[in-house]
């Protein structure tokens, strides 16, 4: 567990444990968008997708897992305050897709 206490409402996770809940990030670089606008971005999704839009040019990137603008692509535990239902902490990361040697 990352924390004893939730940061949002301060319940006692010792006592009433968080569940946990997995996720998504998707670390992209967008090639399409002009070299004024372009930024590495993460995209959190509920779960894994085939495909993805730029959110700055809606480019679509697929498939997700493979296409040359998506650089990282992460499977996250969080672990969800039974009492308030607020992301607390993060139990696990699985990197699935890691071409960004680190750097996302």
């Amino acid at each position: 567990m990352a924390t004893e206490l939730c940061q949002y409402c301060g319940a006692d996770l010792d006592a009433v444990p968080p569940r946990e809940e997995t996720g998504y990030l998707y670390g992209v670089e967008c090639r399409r968008c002009p070299p004024e606008r372009r930024r590495s971005q993460v995209l959190r999704r509920a779960e894994r997708v085939a495909a993805l839009s730029c959110p700055d040019c809606g480019a679509e990137l697929a498939p997700a897992e493979k296409h040359p603008d998506v650089l990282v692509v992460k499977e996250m535990t969080y672990e969800i305050c039974a009492a308030c239902g607020a992301q607390c902490g993060v139990a696990r990361v699985r990197k699935l897709r890691d071409v960004a040697g680190g750097v996302m």
